[in-house]
């Protein structure tokens, strides 16, 4: 059957090159039946009347050329149209560059709802129908045009047609039949134009249609060039007129702007865009860690920053059966909440996911998040992954290597001996030691490349595991260079009163060392040491600012890593302390703490040990178990007649080479290029799916959002409880409570303490 003609009516008022353009684009486009109206509303600029006439003679049959004896405006120019014939109408500014399938996508819309009214595409610039940022003017990204916006619309596109309150009229397709029974546009009320097609979908509503987004098709639109000067006066105007035939009228768009529901289509759009042109071409990088906030994600974050540009790189965060997928591979963050259905494979739920966003290569940080989940997929995964050494949780649960004292245990092997330390650990005392160890094996042996972040890291892994190409990259230095313009920042007073500051930076928990901490604060005081504690970070008991009567303890709270030099320096800090009770994989704080010229005290273990003794910025802690003998160092360092030596770890300190994010980034991407995939891929997540996921994203961030800006008693009385449950951590049934609780719950505990 034969389809029927939609007449497209473009009214003409100079314009002269933009209407050249959007000709030549419709007609190179419109591959099913349309005719074509263009009326002339009288243009000064008399070269649209030559163009009028060379058009003419070309005799193209679907083109009907005509022109107003009057000026008739906007308004009256299109309603002449309409009239013309029996056909549904799209109604084309002469501003405009259709793209390639643009009327073929509106005629499919219309036929999939008789009840469709008014359909709209979205544009760069179109008030609620614009891209990728709502009501906003949009510049077309960088080395793109809109064709290769378009085709991400359509590869993203569900489709939903979603309703929206009203069309735009840049580009606008009106039944026949809602104009028969509405009639045309009210020309009487807005005379030359503005505010008439918002009058209209009104009135569409009102007899039952719907105006709807045609969610699969992108048209430009350089601007109101017809109006220009005019469009002002205009909009003030008219838009008395259109709220005083429909008062609901601002509210259901102020409404709908504050909901903005169109959201996740946009969202999920520009993640397909991200696919497109040149970026397409570039390697898509999978980055999987726990969901747990700390260094490892920060080391991705800056991974991922010094790349960009480079590679296509996505963050999954993995929280048991949800999966949090972040892309900010363009200006915007686009963020996804994928839940594991049930009854779902996981490989196939990760090897889809894959090829959505066209992953090639999958690079592991951690699996604590969804680790059983994680391991069955990567069992068979066609995509090539790799694995980045941050700690010790595929040897052993307790992740750091801690024993039920809470000390190193010197990395034993033995499962004899690992059996006897996890029962005496009532986190750990149920897990079979031998038959975790080989579940991990066999990932690291399918795994194509393992990174370490110090040699002590990739040795100690091969004690486990037998992998003999670990390869050594460290961590890069994430602000070499970089100067922080906000130097303000809130600080504690110390007394001026002869005694030494002791640094000790960032996030202490009990592996970092902050029970043996409380015994060194316990031990200065009781001994009546010349000496205070300053913790430029937080600890895991104390994450706000805070200082002892007696100031022998202060805490700084958080901080940021351009601000370590200036903390330093008014706490009058010489060298920095790092009470660690376990090993360090490679500990980004003393690389802050060499930035700023502090030369550091560290157990001879891990990485710490082995950084301190490569370098001579610091010492090794001659017994770092034993808190008296810890502080009888610190004294015998700063006793006076000691200056050359501490001078001497001060400048070895300064003159620690950084390794900077470039080179870590650039060594990274060289083994990502070696990498082949092998096996064929799975089909890509369904668009439906993904819709859904960025969705639950957008609400989610919507909620927070409206979150933040109040703060009520019941926000006090949260934060009032996350106290308590912090001090009820480290009780038998706190630990009990922290297993249980989702990751999630415990992301919201810590922000709420941390202001």
């Amino acid at each position: 059957m034969p389809q029927p003609v939609i007449d497209i009516i473009i009214p003409v008022y100079n314009a002269y090159d933009d209407l050249q353009r959007c000709l030549d684009s419709v007609l190179r486009t419109a591959a099913s039946p349309c005719r074509l109206i263009l009326i002339d509303d009288c243009s000064p600029d008399s070269r649209i009347a030559g163009y009028f006439e060379t058009l003419r003679g070309k005799g193209d049959p679907r083109l009907l050329l005509l022109r107003n004896e009057v000026n008739l405006g906007f308004v009256g120019t299109v309603n002449r149209a309409m009239a013309l014939g029996r056909n549904d109408v799209i109604l084309l500014n002469s501003d405009t560059v259709v793209t390639s399938g643009w009327l073929e996508k509106i005629r499919r819309c219309a036929a999939s709802d008789p009840h469709i009214g008014t359909i709209t595409p979205f544009s760069n610039n179109a008030e609620i129908c614009s891209f990728p940022n709502f009501c906003e003017d949009n510049p077309l990204p960088p080395g793109m045009d809109a064709e290769d916006v378009n085709r991400a619309m359509e590869q993203a596109a569900v489709p939903l047609y979603p309703d929206i309150p009203t069309g735009v009229g840049f580009c606008m397709f009106i039944r026949r039949a809602l104009l028969d029974e509405i009639g045309l546009f009210d020309a009487e009320t807005f005379g030359l134009g503005y505010g008439e097609e918002n009058d209209f979908c009104m009135r569409a509503v009102q007899a039952g249609y719907r105006n709807v987004l045609c969610d699969d098709t992108f048209i430009l639109h350089v601007g109101n060039s017809s109006f220009d000067s005019k469009k002002s006066a205009l909009t003030q105007e008219n838009m008395q007129r259109l709220v005083a035939k429909h008062p609901g009228y601002l509210q259901e768009v102020t409404s709908f702007i504050a909901a903005d529901p169109l959201k996740p289509i946009r969202d999920l759009a520009y993640s397909f865009l991200n696919l497109q042109g040149e970026t397409g071409q570039r390697h898509g990088v999978l980055h999987i860690l726990h969901g747990r906030q700390g260094g490892t994600e920060n080391h991705i974050r800056h991974l991922m920053a010094a790349g960009k540009g480079r590679l296509r790189q996505y963050l999954l965060a993995t929280f048991e059966d949800v999966w949090v997928l972040e892309d900010a591979n363009g200006e915007r963050l686009v963020t996804y909440h994928v839940k594991h259905e049930q009854d779902e494979l996981w490989g196939a739920l990760l090897e889809s996911l894959c090829a959505a966003f066209n992953i090639q290569v999958c690079h592991v940080h951690h699996l604590a998040g969804c680790r059983l989940g994680l391991l069955e997929a990567f069992a068979a995964l066609s995509v090539p992954y790799g694995f980045t050494v941050h700690d010790f949780y595929l040897a052993c649960p307790t992740i750091n290597l801690l024993g039920p004292d809470g000390d190193y245990c010197g990395a034993q092997t033995g499962p004899d001996h690992c059996r006897q330390c996890l029962a005496a650990q009532a986190d750990f005392a149920g897990i079979d030691i031998v038959a975790w160890r080989e579940a991990h094996r066999k990932f690291l042996e399918r795994a194509a490349f393992v990174i370490a972040p110090s040699a002590w890291a990739g040795s100690t892994l091969k004690k486990y595991f037998p992998r003999d190409d670990v390869t050594v990259i460290p961590h890069g230095s994430g602000h070499e260079g970089e100067v922080h313009e906000d130097t303000t920042c809130s600080v504690l007073l110390m007394p001026d009163d002869g005694r030494e500051n002791i640094g000790v930076l960032g996030a202490i928990g009990p592996v970092k060392g902050a029970r043996r901490l409380e015994k060194l604060v316990q031990r200065t005081r009781e001994r009546d040491l010349p000496l205070r504690w300053v913790v430029v970070g937080y600890l895991d008991r104390q994450f706000q600012a805070y200082q002892d009567k007696d100031k022998v303890l202060t805490v700084h709270g958080q901080y940021d890593s351009r601000d370590v030099g200036a903390l330093l320096e008014h706490y009058r800090i010489r060298i920095a302390a790092f009470p660690s009770a376990g090993p360090e994989t490679y500990c980004y704080t003393l690389t802050e703490a060499w930035q700023a010229g502090r030369p550091a005290l560290v157990p001879p273990i891990g990485a710490l040990g082995e950084r301190v003794s490569a370098t001579g910025a610091g010492w090794l802690m001659e017994n770092w178990q034993d808190e008296d003998r810890i502080l009888d160092q610190v004294l015998s360092i700063l006793k006076p007649g000691h200056e050359a030596d501490l001078d001497r770890a001060m400048q070895a300190a300064r003159a620690v080479p950084l390794f900077p994010l470039a080179r870590m980034a650039e060594d990274t991407e060289r083994i990502y290029g070696r990498l082949t995939e092998s096996g064929a891929r799975q089909s890509p997540l369904p668009n439906l799916r993904l819709h859904h996921a960025v969705r639950i994203a957008s609400g989610r961030e919507q909620e927070a959002a409206k979150q933040a800006s109040r703060t009520t008693w019941w926000d006090r009385l949260l934060l009032a409880l996350a106290h308590v449950a912090l001090r009820l951590r480290y009780t038998l049934p706190g630990r009990w409570l922290y297993r249980v609780a989702p990751v999630r719950w415990q992301q919201g505990l810590k922000r709420r303490l941390l202001g």
